[in-house]
């Protein structure tokens, strides 16, 4: 398999995006992202390592906004916890698990469900308990209690990544200084929300390649995939009833699995193309992430039905237009990107086996339907040229 990058096709796309990002304008009028939702300490420090500590959780099947919700209330429970030097004096792992089945318990009002009783966020919260510790001690005893050090004197992304990259080994041993979860993904997240914060300087830095990232620039041509192989369930075992019903139902479909190569591949092109061509890194991520979490998994095709068992190819609705809902509310008629994009990706396979499926987007047929309330469709090869972009969607 083997990806490549359609740099024509990017440029119409991330100027589209900066452009509306900017102005907040359209799906964008009134965003406020998940780290700037709750109150953040007041000293540079002890905000750079609230911000890495909120960025480590930042995978999986996650909400965005959970983990910096749960930090909050977590932050106001145990305050120490956010201090690197009085973790390594006073606590354990032990003692950091329970003090995360707390704050969710006062979160979910002690209706949490899963093994940990946390919901959501019982998403491996153990291994983020043994992290904590861990990544406390290698603040205090590599970097002197703040993250910030880890930029001091860098002037690229790079620079900064290479001193705590846990692959890159001295003298045949590993990097001691590196952080447990942070790869190159949650690493360009952390560097873009303190360069936000202007807690460092802004030096070219790559999108953070997460599920959204992948899914945006697959759909609209960015980045073009070749020899995709046909997905074959018994690759993939799981004792899930609910995972193999998917599985199943995914059987003959064009996929390809992530793998670090990948994301690191793109993230580095993004990094290089947004610098050659006046993008800003601090537009584009947002964009792209809200643009898919808030219209993109809306779309029917990116979904599935009976617990993952239907899908919603396009050879299927072409054939049944009646299989779109009743009260559906076409997302795509908001999408400042709806004339690049010709495809929709799925995201419980990305979740559940780490494949991305890419099904040929199927326009909704009937009229659009906005807020309950029918609006005079604007012509098709209007809305192809964007012209719904200089107004403000109702």
């Amino acid at each position: 398999m083997q990806i490549r990058f359609n740099e024509e096709v990017a440029k119409g796309v991330f100027t589209i995006l900066q452009q509306e990002w900017d102005l907040r304008r359209g799906i964008f009028e009134g965003v406020i992202t998940p780290e700037d939702r709750w109150p953040a300490p007041e000293s540079p420090r002890d905000h750079a390592n609230f911000l890495l500590f909120g960025s480590l959780p930042m995978r999986g099947g996650m909400v965005s906004d959970d983990p910096f919700k749960w930090l909050n209330e977590m932050r106001n429970q145990s305050p120490s916890l956010f201090d690197p030097a009085l973790v390594v004096e006073g606590w354990t792992a032990e003692r950091i698990l329970q003090a995360f089945q707390t704050a969710t318990k006062a979160l979910l009002n002690g209706n949490g469900t899963g093994v940990l009783g946390a919901g959501a966020l019982s998403y491996k919260m153990r291994e983020h308990a043994d992290s904590w510790m861990h990544n406390s001690e290698v603040l205090v005893r590599h970097w002197g209690g703040s993250v910030l050090k880890v930029f001091e004197g860098v002037s690229s992304f790079e620079e900064a990544f290479a001193r705590i990259d846990r692959y890159k080994k001295t003298n045949g041993k590993p990097n001691e200084a590196s952080f447990v979860g942070m790869r190159m993904k949650i690493f360009s997240l952390l560097t873009i929300w303190l360069q936000n914060k202007n807690l460092i300087p802004v030096f070219p830095t790559p999108i953070p390649v997460d599920f959204h990232a992948l899914r945006v620039l697959w759909q609209t041509g960015v980045v073009e995939v070749d020899g995709l192989s046909s997905f074959d369930p018994s690759t993939h075992k799981t004792k899930d009833p609910t995972k193999r019903a998917h599985l199943a139902a995914l059987k003959g479909q064009m996929a390809f699995r992530v793998k670090p190569q990948i994301t690191d591949e793109i993230a580095m092109w993004s990094q290089k193309f947004m610098t050659e061509n006046g993008f800003s890194h601090q537009a584009i991520n947002p964009a792209v992430w809200f643009l898919s979490r808030e219209l993109c998994a809306t779309q029917l095709q990116t979904q599935s039905k009976d617990e993952g068992a239907k899908l919603f190819p396009a050879q299927l609705l072409l054939a049944n237009p009646k299989l779109w809902p009743p009260s559906y509310q076409d997302p795509c008629c908001h999408c400042p990107l709806e004339h690049f994009c010709t495809g929709a990706v799925l995201a419980r396979p990305y979740y559940v086996a780490g494949l991305l499926v890419r099904f040929n987007r199927v326009p909704y047929p009937f009229p659009i339907q906005r807020n309950l309330a029918f609006f005079a469709p604007i012509g098709r090869k209007q809305r192809r040229k964007g012209a719904w972009i200089n107004n403000k969607s109702t």
